[in-house]
């Protein structure tokens, strides 16, 4: 998982609580427990609230549930992801508002972050058409494109399964039904177009004006380009 607090990918060891049991629940024994550890990168506290299937006594081996059917962390309640300066600020509050509601709702997040990635294609490279679908044909035809970054964009179209739902390719902000791990994947790439869009390209230029600076200071040409 990603600790909600720092962002980096991480192995949680957790600790558990008891398991409550939920009756008659089609005659399965449901429980839910709560489970906490500590980030072992920024050491920050995380809580999960997980729902299942409870052990019986005779399976019990100091975990809770036999089987998770779901799980939520409660503790931050917002998960943090970094947004760099140089991504332009109207950018930033879009995604970090599709970060916030992530928990809440998946798929108010993806609504956001579909709409996100259209208004990049459009606005940064210059690439508009009715549909998103083929907003994302035409960006991965691109010659400049890295080729990690087309396969990502280009896994939208297909994880979100536009063919089912046409509204998520011609009305991109709306919010419908996600697919399991949709809203999380589009967070993922709305990050990788972020950091080809707008922050290699100006860190680079300031790579290249320092040393502009230095070849001046040595009496040299600067670079071309």
């Amino acid at each position: 998982m990603r600790c909600p607090h720092c962002n980096v990918g991480i192995n949680l060891e957790i600790d558990y609580t008891d398991t409550w049991i939920k009756k008659d629940y089609d005659q399965t024994k449901m429980g839910y427990d709560i489970a906490y550890g500590h980030c072992p990168v920024c050491e920050e506290l995380i809580v999960l609230l997980r729902n299942g299937i409870a052990k019986s006594a005779e399976d019990f081996d100091g975990t809770s549930l036999k089987e998770i059917m779901q799980e939520e962390v409660i503790y931050p309640r917002f998960i943090t992801r970094k947004v760099e300066p140089e991504v332009p600020e109207r950018y930033q509050k879009d995604f970090k508002e599709a970060c916030a509601v992530l928990p809440l709702s998946p798929k108010a997040s993806a609504a956001l972050s579909r709409r996100i990635l259209q208004d990049i294609l459009r606005e940064k490279f210059s690439i508009k058409h009715p549909s998103l679908d083929q907003e994302i044909k035409d960006f991965i035809k691109l010659k400049d494109i890295p080729t990690y970054l087309a396969q990502a964009v280009d896994a939208v179209r297909n994880i979100g399964n536009f063919a089912a739902h046409p509204l998520k390719d011609t009305n991109t902000g709306e919010v419908i039904d996600v697919e399991p791990g949709e809203a999380d994947w589009l967070l993922e790439v709305i990050e990788a177009l972020f950091d080809f869009a707008f922050v290699q390209p100006i860190k680079l230029e300031e790579k290249k004006q320092a040393l502009n600076r230095k070849l001046q200071s040595a009496g040299k040409p600067a670079m071309k380009g």
